[in-house]
C-alpha cells in the first residue's frame, strides 16, 4: 500500500519531466545507458574510497533508472527490447556498485561488511530473478519490500554515510543488514505471491 502510494505520488512529478525530455528527442535506451554510466563510476568510487561522490553517482544513476520507463511511455516507444535492456543494465549497475562495495570492505578489512555484501549482491539477483521466473509463467510479480528503488536508496544512505555510527554500529553495516534481510524477506514473498497464482494440480 506505501509503495503504491509513493509511486503514484512521483508518478505526478515523473511525468512531466518524461514527456519534457521525450519532446526534445532523448530515448529511454539512451537514459538507460546513462543510468549504467553513472553505475560504472559509482562502482568505481566506492572501491577506490571516494564514498560521498559515490552515493550522489547512485542517487543520479537511479534517477536515470525511474525515468526511462516514463520516457518510453511518452514518446509511444515502450518496447520489449527497451524493457529487456532496462532489465539486464539494472542487473550491471547494481552488480557493480556491489562489487565496489566487496573491494572497499576488503581494503578497509571490513570482514562483515564484506560477507554481507556478498549476500546483498545474492539477494538483489535473487529478487529480479524470481520476477523473471514468474513472469515467464505467466504470473506478474512486483510484490516486496525491497525492490530496486528501495535498494538503490539504501545504498547511496550507506556510502554516504559511512563515517556516522549507531550504538558504535557504523550506518554502513546497519544499512547493509537492513537490505539483506528485507531483501531475502522479497524474495519469500514473490515465491509464494507466484506459488498462490499457479493452477494447483491435483494427483490422480
Amino acid at each position: 500500500m506505501f509503495q503504491a502510494r509513493v509511486r503514484k505520488w512521483s508518478g505526478y512529478i515523473l511525468q512531466p519531466v518524461a514527456q519534457a525530455i521525450a519532446s526534445v528527442g532523448i530515448s529511454a535506451n539512451t537514459l538507460t545507458i546513462t543510468g549504467l554510466v553513472f553505475g560504472i563510476g559509482a562502482g568505481v568510487c566506492i572501491a577506490l574510497g571516494y564514498l560521498k561522490l559515490a552515493g550522489v553517482l547512485i542517487l543520479i544513476g537511479g534517477s536515470f533508472d525511474m525515468i526511462d520507463g516514463a520516457v518510453a511511455r511518452a514518446s509511444n516507444k515502450n518496447t520489449q527490447f527497451g524493457a529487456l535492456l532496462d532489465s539486464v543494465v539494472d542487473r550491471y549497475s547494481e552488480g557493480i556498485i556491489f562489487i565496489g562495495l566487496a573491494i572497499y570492505c576488503s581494503k578497509a578489512s571490513m570482514i562483515d561488511g564484506l560477507a554481507l555484501t556478498c549476500l546483498g549482491l545474492i539477494s538483489s539477483f535473487l529478487v529480479s530473478y524470481v520476477r523473471a521466473r514468474a513472469e515467464g509463467l505467466q504470473i506478474e510479480c512486483k510484490v516486496g519490500l525491497m525492490q530496486r528503488p528501495e535498494r538503490v536508496i539504501l545504498l547511496s544512505i550507506a556510502v554516504l554515510f559511512r563515517d556516522f555510527s549507531i550504538v558504535n554500529i557504523s550506518i554502513l553495516i546497519l544499512v547493509l543488514w537492513v537490505m539483506v534481510i528485507f531483501s531475502h524477506i522479497t524474495v519469500i514473498q514473490r515465491v509464494f505471491f507466484a506459488l498462490k497464482q499457479l493452477p494447483i494440480v491435483k494427483a490422480r
